[in-house]
């Protein structure tokens, strides 16, 4: 099936053009008209219903639905002039499939045409949903008790198709107070926090992210933590961090101070034989170079891990990062399939709900927050309950810095 536009100043010229390019037997799949006032005309050629259905399906993995392809259309009768004749349906071809490829994918990828309408049933699913949301904030707003939610959830930067389902969920006769408790609680609901400390089950520890997350002083933090209530003979710490420049010797120099033997390893070999022979020590946590989410190496570092087996993963993730960001971090280290995450960097941020709303959304639990760079004391077990209630704590802290950095500045 082949797919193209016509442009004309009118539907005759259309038609002629449409005769003259793909023949008699092609089908006008839509017609409109432009802001210039011209006419625009989609035709096709060896048009297949089925095979444009199923195109369509397959557009929108997540099953939801997606209209069906039109119908194809009676002959069209051209007003009468010279050499012009129906516009009518051709009988059914169903295209030549390359071996190993889903037709319907394989018309996705190389018709531009196609990929065009599939663009364009994007952008339209996107104007609806946008329009949509936009008509559900306007009828929460006018009840008293869900506009306050709305308008405290965004300042403390939650999402805002999150922060329309909490507010939903308030009762409609809710006082100033109740609405506020509400909506902390659903909120706090809404986290994902794991029930036992991960690092009292022991084991292989890794932590991933990009870099300049604190992976190497959260990993010091943890180890911190864990020998307070164990040994430091009970831990041991392994670098694969041979990129930056001191990553190595921070490292070490948490080892000396803590009293932890520091593991180099180059390779996924040479990972795992480490592992082997560390395999006395309760918990063996791992330092991994820090990577940007689009870079190439990442597939190399996820290959690494799974080779040595038994590796339980922990993405690092700055809380004081925009959502965009957070987002996109979180889908390009999905491959790791990481346990949990660890929130740092809470001291640095006003807008605590940007990061819980990535993670809610993505259903992945938050084992631990840091906020400082004392080892261990920064290091917090996260609860669901004292992250919620930080949300306010961060918001007035980051408006008391602006507010002395203002008058600083003025006098």
């Amino acid at each position: 099936m082949r797919i193209k536009r016509f442009v004309a100043n009118d539907m005759r010229s259309a038609l002629h053009m449409i005769r003259d390019d793909q023949g008699p037997h092609a089908v006008i799949l839509s017609s409109r008209k432009l802001e210039s006032g011209q006419i625009e005309v989609v035709a096709a050629t060896d048009y297949d219903e089925a095979l444009m259905q199923q195109a369509l399906r397959a557009e929108d993995p997540a099953g939801r639905a997606t209209p069906e392809a039109p119908p194809p259309p009676a002959p069209i009768d051209v007003p009468t002039a010279p050499g012009v004749e129906p516009v009518a349906q051709k009988p059914l071809l169903k295209p030549r499939p390359v071996p190993g490829r889903d037709p319907a994918s394989q018309a996705w990828n190389e018709d531009p045409a196609l990929g065009e309408i599939k663009r364009e049933l994007a952008g339209m699913r996107e104007m609806i949903e946008r329009q949509i949301g936009r008509f559900a904030e306007e009828r929460l707003r006018g009840v008293p008790a869900r506009a306050q939610a709305l308008d405290e959830l965004a300042e403390y930067g939650v999402e805002i198709n999150l922060a329309r389902s909490i507010a939903a969920a308030i009762p409609a006769d809710a006082d100033r107070g109740r609405a506020r408790g509400m909506t902390l609680g659903l909120l706090a609901k809404s986290l994902v926090v794991p029930r036992r400390e991960p690092i009292e089950e022991g084991g292989v520890i890794a932590l991933i992210g990009p870099t300049g997350v604190g992976k190497t002083t959260t990993l010091a933090k943890l180890a911190a933590r864990y020998a307070r209530s164990h040994s430091p003979r009970d831990v041991a710490l392994v670098t694969t961090d041979t990129y930056r420049v001191g990553g190595r010797e921070q490292l070490y120099t948490y080892g000396r101070l803590l009293g932890m033997p520091v593991i180099e390893t180059r390779n996924e070999i040479s990972l795992a034989e480490v592992l082997d022979r560390l395999s006395d020590y309760k918990l063996v946590l791992v330092d991994t170079p820090g990577m940007g989410q689009r870079d190439k190496a990442l597939a190399a570092q996820f290959a690494w891990l799974r080779a040595a087996r038994k590796v339980r993963t922990f993405l690092t993730l700055p809380a004081n990062a925009q959502a965009s960001d957070l987002d996109e971090v979180v889908r390009r280290f999905r491959n790791a399939e990481p346990e949990g995450t660890i929130l740092t960097k809470l001291d640095e941020t006003g807008c605590l709900g940007a990061a819980l709303s990535v993670l809610i959304r993505h259903r992945l639990p938050v084992a631990y927050v840091t906020d400082g760079q004392r080892v261990p004391e920064d290091l917090h077990r996260a609860e669901a309950h004292r992250l919620v209630l930080r949300l306010g704590e961060l918001r007035r802290a980051a408006d008391v810095s602006d507010n002395k950095e203002t008058a600083h500045a003025v006098a």
